[in-house]
């Protein structure tokens, strides 16, 4: 089984030079989504990683709590031939699994008028967050979701899915409000602590390459 390249490492991205950030030790926890999928014949996996600000959850109890929130959300947004098979939390400073959810929940999502795309074919999610770089260039926060529906009543067959952007609209809402892990509430930030304050889907369908 071949896993898919992940959006872990290309969270914060500038607007002039569209370039990931150093991959160094995140300075955030995070939580990492991974999905799996038919393409070319084989079961692939891919994921997408979220980093957050809020604190860490205590212990594996509530990071069990926080994950069990997140899949019920995410999955929304998911094809019924895309599974959630685990779930993996992250410390600040670390890229050592601290807890860990393994199994398989799939994907609910069945918006109207749509055409399914292309395995690399995906809907693109941008953050906005109030922080520059050091050029003084906005931080954006990006996250990619395969299988992506195209709209059947458009002309056009890169449009995305009305029904289908306005789930992704909605999930990406709620990692700006936060999730619990029964205690405390995380929100959606960058790796280097930038914290979304808005979010933008795109209109268009875009392509990302797997690793095969």
């Amino acid at each position: 089984m071949a896993e898919l390249l992940c959006d872990s490492l290309v969270s914060e991205w500038t607007t002039a030079r569209r370039s990931t950030t150093l991959w160094t030790v995140a300075a955030t926890p995070s939580v990492k989504v991974v999905k799996q999928m038919l393409y070319k014949g084989q079961q692939h996996k891919w994921s997408n990683r979220y980093h957050f600000n809020g604190g860490t959850p205590a212990d594996d109890a509530h990071w069990q709590t926080l994950f069990t929130n997140i899949r019920n959300a995410e999955k929304l947004v998911l094809d019924g031939n895309v599974g959630i098979v685990e779930v993996i939390g992250y410390a600040a400073g670390s890229d050592v699994p601290v807890a860990t959810w393994t199994g398989s929940v799939g994907g609910t999502a069945a918006p109207a008028n749509t055409i399914s795309c292309p395995g690399n074919d995906c809907g693109l999610v941008r953050y906005a967050t109030t922080a520059r770089t050091s050029k003084n260039h906005p931080i954006y926060l990006f996250n990619y979701y395969h299988w992506a529906y195209r709209d059947s009543t458009s002309s056009d067959t890169n449009t995305i899915n009305a029904g289908w952007k306005t789930l992704l609209e909605t999930y990406a809402a709620a990692w700006i409000s936060g999730f619990s892990d029964g205690a405390n509430s995380y929100v959606r930030a960058g790796p280097n602590g930038a914290t979304a304050v808005s979010r933008l889907v795109e209109p268009w369908l875009t392509h990302r390459d797997f690793r095969t």
